[in-house]
């Protein structure tokens, strides 16, 4: 069974002619920038390196209430995960992820246990379209395998930095929920979720490469 892991069709996501080298959200709590999401691409498409960083402070009377830090490294090697390092700061409360590739499988260990899970698998960063096909995603903020379905919502049009732009609202529903915008070359444009307090988080693409705008 191992032996046919890899005949598993992988998407063929060059990301620097999808996004350029860099794409940058940011983070909307109920209508206000509190945060954003930065994500860096280097090397080559068949030895990648991906950056992604996520800040996030809440203020309340001119006090921080509340702040929210994650930054998160990976190897990508001819489309699959080699390696991912994780760390979060969730308001003081620290948690670290590690994951490596062993034979054809990816060995994980997030502080409390660790596992392995077959190839291919997906890191909850969203860029890589690839996950769209699949049913289980390693969640990134909580070292968990997550049972999911994603589910085609229909296209809609999207507010971005560059203007709008068509795209298909995907939900993921299961262990994980989320609503997320890829447009028409599968391009990660948006993001909707509720925070753990009840919240309304919404990301708004400021940078999303060549994205055309609507006419």
């Amino acid at each position: 069974m191992t032996a046919d892991i890899y005949k598993l069709p992988l998407i063929d996501t060059n990301p620097f002619e999808l996004y350029g080298d860099q794409i940058i959200f940011d983070v909307v709590r109920e209508g206000k920038r509190v945060g954003i999401h930065v994500v860096d691409f280097q090397g080559g498409p068949n030895n990648l390196i991906v950056t992604s960083k996520f800040s996030l402070k809440i203020d309340i009377l001119f006090i921080n209430a509340y702040s929210f830090e994650y930054s998160s490294q990976a190897n990508w090697k001819d489309g699959v995960l080699h390696d991912l390092s994780v760390l979060v700061n969730d308001d003081g409360e620290k948690f670290s992820l590690k994951a490596q590739k062993r034979s054809n499988y990816l060995t994980i260990s997030n502080g409390q246990e660790g596992f392995q899970v077959p190839l291919p698998i997906y890191p909850t960063n969203h860029w890589n379209a690839g996950v769209l096909d699949q049913n289980k995603v390693l969640n990134t903020l909580t070292g968990e395998l997550n049972n999911v379905e994603i589910v085609e919502k229909g296209y809609e049009m999207v507010e971005t930095g560059q203007g709008k732009v068509k795209a298909m609202r995907y939900a993921y529903t299961g262990d994980l929920e989320t609503e997320i915008w890829y447009d028409e070359k599968k391009r990660w444009v948006g993001m909707e979720f509720v925070g753990s307090d009840g919240s309304h988080i919404k990301y708004l693409c400021q940078k999303c490469s060549s994205v055309s705008r609507e006419k």
